[in-house]
């Protein structure tokens, strides 16, 4: 699942490099139609699924 995301956000992101410094240029948000693609609804889903994942593997406090 991890690899999934990583690729799709690959996919979404447009990186460039500069004197060796990654230089990550923000992707249009702006489009003929307000709705969200499917692969970022997808992508917020498994981000989602993380967090809550990690979220309740983490100790309880004593």
């Amino acid at each position: 699942m991890p690899r999934d995301c990583l690729g799709i956000i690959e996919s979404k992101s447009k990186v460039r490099y500069s004197r060796n410094k990654p230089v990550v240029a923000k992707v249009s948000t702006t489009a003929s139609t307000s709705r969200v693609s499917p692969d970022v609804a997808e992508l917020k889903d498994m981000v989602r699924a993380l967090l809550l994942d990690k979220k309740g593997q983490s100790p309880a406090p004593v």
